[in-house]
């Protein structure tokens, strides 16, 4: 990036780990698209609220050559509090997306897909046949067994660090192609189910 990005908080109190969420999702930002000359982001909690818990708005002002990609993520209309984690990874998510698609109608053809990221699977649920994965930022990412290649979801152990590649369906992040990088995690957590009888048509990510 040919500027240093601009991060600014309104009625919002950041934190290191906030930062730290924004800075990595920016990295990831400039593999999609290399040519990044700025960028600046918003946090805002635009109707703070003291008793029922806050909404959060983020906003990304992008800037490549000759465009100037503008990102809104506005608070969800019908939830009463959202953490500013999920907000943030939701903002990147449409910048990403918009990213892509700005670099297909550069080159004329479709970008190719996002270089896989990794993590530690930390949940896996047998009879429901689901995990979550600890990516490297932190983010506990939903899988379906549909999501590992070569029906080797029987083989993946808590603990087990994999690969994996990001999928947008409906607004909610989940992994797909998981493939394990190690042989053996610590545990197999056989029947460990996190979130009760969750299934593959619930929500995926955990804010």
């Amino acid at each position: 990036m040919q500027v240093e990005p601009e991060i600014a908080f309104r009625n919002v109190d950041p934190t290191p780990a906030m930062e730290e969420q924004i800075l990595r999702a920016l990295e990831r930002l400039e593999r999609i698209h290399p040519r990044i000359i700025a960028c600046r982001i918003m946090v805002e909690i635009p109707h703070p609220r003291h008793v029922k818990g806050n909404l959060y708005r983020v906003r990304l002002d992008i800037t490549v050559p000759g465009h100037e990609i503008v990102v809104s993520r506005d608070p969800p209309a019908r939830h009463t509090r959202e953490t500013p984690r999920t907000a943030i990874r939701e903002a990147f998510a449409l910048a990403r997306e918009r990213l892509r698609e700005q670099r297909e109608r550069e080159s004329g053809r479709p970008e190719l897909t996002e270089a896989p990221l990794r993590g530690r699977i930390c949940s896996l649920s047998d009879v429901d046949g689901y995990g979550f994965i600890r990516s490297t930022e932190g983010e506990e990412i939903y899988f379906h067994r549909t999501g590992v290649p070569d029906h080797r979801f029987d083989q993946l152990d808590v603990g087990m660090e994999v690969r994996f590649v990001e999928e947008e369906v409906n607004g909610a992040i989940r992994a797909t192609s998981v493939v394990p990088l190690s042989r053996r995690g610590r545990s197999r957590g056989l029947g460990d189910d996190r979130d009760g009888e969750a299934g593959e048509g619930e929500a995926w990510s955990r804010g």
